[in-house]
């Protein structure tokens, strides 16, 4: 569409729209003088506003003030309204890539806050394992404590009951030598010293030995201070 055209379209809305605004005012001049009673009787002067005034704001005020925003803003001479549109159109794509734009800083921002989540779960998991291996190994050292008291208590149980055994067969073993003692005193001889005996050989024939120990012990038997014997003394033999 050229420019002439849509001069000429402007001005058939223009003229199409007096002739309206015209009849309407023939039909309210005809329907005040019916009110009136008489045709030719004036109409009363009202202050109550036409709305003419306002219809003639709107078709010359109002409608030419848009048009001409619309060549400043739009309009190029160099241009046909075709092109005009489309630098329009242009203006608009740019601002939709504006938004896109933000849309996709909006997408990172999400992007990173994801990668952000992702990371502190990971983190808490990793720190939950550590946790988990912590108590592990301290339920594990707790168990090996236990089982180290207990070997050590058994252990303790089984020297406290070995010692018991050997204090027991000690105390078997002095009442089996006193036991000894006993039968070998009940059984004790004696011996009359005849001619030409001595504490030796008589040690030696009861004994089989004539060692001082030997010799000690009959001496002790007999309460005798030393070795010397007499003819027809009788001596005990332990």
């Amino acid at each position: 569409m050229s420019k002439e055209d849509y001069r000429d379209k402007i001005e058939e809305h223009r003229q199409s729209f007096e002739e309206e605004q015209q009849e309407q005012q023939n039909l309210s001049r005809v329907s005040r003088m019916n009110k009136n009673g008489s045709n030719n009787k004036k109409p009363k002067n009202t202050k109550r506003k036409s709305p003419l005034m306002t219809i003639l704001f709107v078709t010359f005020i109002l409608i030419p003030l848009t048009i001409l925003i619309y060549f400043v803003q739009f309009y190029d001479p160099g241009k046909t309204i075709e092109e005009a549109e489309k630098d329009t159109m242009d203006s608009v794509v740019e601002i939709d890539k504006t938004g896109s734009k933000a849309e996709a800083s909006t997408s990172a921002d999400k992007d990173k806050d994801d990668k952000a989540n992702d990371e502190a779960k990971a983190q808490a998991q990793k720190d939950a394992e550590k946790l988990a291996a912590q108590q592990k190994a301290a339920e594990e050292a707790k168990k090996a404590e236990e089982a180290k008291k207990a070997e050590e208590a058994k252990v303790a149980q089984q020297q406290a009951e070995a010692a018991k055994k050997a204090e027991e067969a000690k105390k078997a073993e002095q009442a089996r030598k006193a036991e000894q003692e006993k039968q070998n005193a009940a059984k004790a001889k004696t011996h009359t010293v005849k001619a030409n005996e001595n504490l030796y050989r008589i040690a030696l024939n009861y004994y089989g030995d004539g060692s001082e120990a030997t010799l000690a012990k009959i001496r002790a038997a007999n309460g005798m201070p030393n070795d010397t014997v007499f003819v027809g003394q009788v001596i005990k033999l332990p």
